[in-house]
């Protein structure tokens, strides 16, 4: 088995030098992954592999990819299942070197491997981004969001494992607007978002912005007192922050709503519903707390 003379990485350290894939066909089209170290799973199965393909079609564990002496290999995991590099199967357990844009075929998904191309990289990181991040908050799209609540959520539930929502709203969002201007409050809106998407980058974790500003956000594998304590932890970083905007200063608040698979529901719709109520419920408390 040969390998390919352009499949070796920089080694000046750089950015340059790593490779990635992307979805060229599927359901998770355009997603992007940059493969950051030596040795990864691709799979459907959120707790079990790094590269995740929202892909009902692909096993949970299906494929591996690893470097070795300055080069990527892929080997099948998965026995029965389609894998295949440029449309030639591999079996059980056989490897094959990835070259600079092969196209491996898993499920019903195309995936495109790329390395030393920072040119194409850079082009399909910024449409990643385009495609999928709220242009104010740096958090994902809502429709991107739906389909990874989805994906996580069939995953807990056929093995049994918890998964929490969290549904948060600025308290005095209006007051702002009406006493400061509206571009004090999008500022807002986009600082809170980054807020909590730095307390949703770890793992699996993913946020939005729900509405104007509202926001959900899926929390895998973590009970219901657990996702409390990551609440507490948003709403406590919102309370302190220094908020400003051309010299003017704010004091938003946060009030969050806490709801957890399976005791407060098995469907996004439910789980929504049920984080929206025990939102309420903070407002009702009189806002700045988080609830259940």
């Amino acid at each position: 088995m040969s390998r390919c003379k352009g499949g070796l990485i920089s080694t000046d350290g750089s950015s340059d030098g790593h490779a990635h894939l992307v979805v060229l066909q599927g359901p998770g089209l355009g997603d992007f992954y940059v493969l950051e170290g030596e040795d990864f799973v691709l799979g459907s199965d959120p707790f079990r592999a790094d590269v995740v393909v929202r892909d009902i079609e692909v096993a949970p564990k299906h494929a591996r990819i690893r470097r070795e002496t300055g080069a990527y290999v892929v080997q099948n995991l998965s026995a029965g299942e389609r894998l295949a590099v440029n449309g030639e199967a591999l079996r059980n357990s056989e490897h094959r070197w990835l070259c600079d844009g092969d196209r491996i075929f898993v499920g019903d998904s195309v995936l495109e491997f790329s390395q030393d191309d920072p040119v194409k990289a850079q082009f399909h990181g910024a449409l990643d981004h385009l495609i999928n991040r709220d242009y104010l908050t740096g958090l994902l799209t809502k429709n991107r969001f739906d389909e990874e609540l989805q994906h996580h959520l069939r995953v807990a539930v056929a093995e049994g494992k918890p998964l929490s929502v969290l549904m948060a709203d600025i308290d005095n969002l209006k007051t702002i607007n009406d006493e400061h201007g509206h571009l004090l409050g999008e500022a807002i809106v986009g600082e809170v978002g980054r807020i909590i998407g730095e307390l949703h980058s770890e793992g699996d974790r993913r946020a939005t912005r729900f509405g104007g500003d509202e926001y959900q956000s899926i929390l895998p594998g973590l009970t219901k007192e657990q996702a409390l304590a990551v609440a507490e932890e948003v709403r406590h970083r919102v309370e302190e922050y220094a908020f400003e905007y051309e010299g003017t200063p704010a004091n938003p608040t946060l009030s969050i709503g806490v709801a957890t698979c399976p005791e407060d529901g098995v469907t996004r719709n439910d789980l929504t519903h049920a984080a929206d109520e025990a939102l309420y419920r903070a407002k009702r408390a009189g806002g700045n707390t988080v609830s259940e």
